[in-house]
């Protein structure tokens, strides 16, 4: 059933795209079809995206992002659908989490973001809005927008461990998850490490000025059986999303491997651009989840809202039956849930 509306769902973009307009502006929308079709995304943004002023060229850019990100709809669909299906974890989330996380690209997450907000131009506040008239087209929008959403989570979730292909498995244990969970609880609770699994050791670094975006973090290090992985505390408590590290003046000397000359190197934050808004682990999981569930819900077929229930119902720490879920899921997702889930799944 998902996997025939997403093919009704991809043939009626297809249709907009190619519908009014004189020739040469037909024959454009072509080309930009044949683009995507081909896997040229690139081509597709560098086209479209300093000029785009269209329902048809927000589309065409939300899908170009998403298959930048590594993700196709129908990869983002069969993992879906796998995960609830027929998956070897406790968690049908986390089966979504490894599934998604083996194809993103390292670009993945911010890709995905751009896809979000293209989409977005076109329904704007529609699929939160529960008396919106919304066609069948922006109906097909919202449940991009949820898919991509969700598995902007799932990226998350990847970045913070450090073997996401064992995430959920039973026995298995990630230090480095284990480090991750803890620097959120750390921060979470006003930097108070009462409530920090005991086998974290965390320590306070001092403020580090990443000069290229005018950003101030903590550096802080939080020590798991001996190895010490590293993370930067804004000035809110939440730990910002990074990849990999770098110098605090130059983003270029950004490494996989940390090194410890002078300069000295720290977590290296994902947002590289000044003014832009920064992506911290609990607000992009928390926004991301309850809103790209709630964009699904707008639009879902009764097959697609089964497997979402089933994923808010584990990530709330519930039980699902098929059915229903012993926790109601008209809660939202906070904080200390995902905090609980990640545990749970390590």
């Amino acid at each position: 059933m998902i996997k025939k509306l997403l093919t009704t769902s991809l043939v009626g973009l297809t249709l907009m795209m190619s519908g009014c307009g004189d020739d040469t502006e037909g024959e454009d929308r072509l080309g930009i079809q044949q683009m995507l079709d081909t896997g040229n995304y690139i081509g597709v943004i560098s086209k479209l995206e300093s000029s785009a002023d269209s329902a048809d060229d927000y589309i065409a850019l939300g899908a170009a992002y998403m298959g930048k990100a590594g993700l196709s709809l129908s990869d983002i669909v069969t993992a879906m659908v796998n995960s609830t299906d027929d998956n070897d974890n406790d968690s049908a989330f986390a089966g979504f989490v490894t599934s998604v996380s083996s194809v993103s690209t390292p670009t993945a997450l911010t890709d995905l973001r751009k896809s979000i907000n293209y989409y977005k131009r076109v329904v704007e506040s529609g699929c939160m809005d529960p008396n919106a008239q919304l066609s069948n087209t922006e109906k097909d929008i919202c449940l991009y927008i949820g898919l991509a959403s969700t598995s902007s989570a799932a990226v998350t979730i990847d970045l913070i461990a450090g073997d996401i292909a064992d995430f959920g498995e039973s026995g298995s244990s990630d230090d480095k998850l284990t480090a991750s969970v803890c620097a959120l609880q750390y921060g979470a609770d006003d930097r108070n490490d009462s409530n920090v699994d005991a086998s974290c050791s965390i320590e306070e670094g001092n403020d580090v000025n990443f000069t290229v975006i005018n950003k101030i973090y903590t550096d802080l290090n939080v020590t798991v059986n001996g190895e010490t992985y590293y993370y930067l505390l804004n000035d809110i408590n939440q730990t910002v999303l990074t990849k990999n590290y770098c110098t605090a003046t130059d983003f270029s000397t950004r490494t996989a491997t940390y090194v410890s000359t002078t300069p000295e190197y720290y977590a290296c934050p994902i947002v590289e651009t000044s003014g832009v808004a920064e992506l911290t682990t609990a607000s992009v999981l928390v926004d991301i989840l309850n809103n790209g569930i709630g964009a699904i819900s707008s639009a879902a077929s009764e097959d697609t809202q089964s497997d979402i229930d089933e994923f808010k119902c584990e990530i709330l720490g519930g039980d699902y039956d098929g059915t229903d879920c012993n926790v109601s899921l008209t809660n939202d997702v906070t904080e200390q849930n995902i905090i609980d889930f990640l545990n749970s799944q390590n």
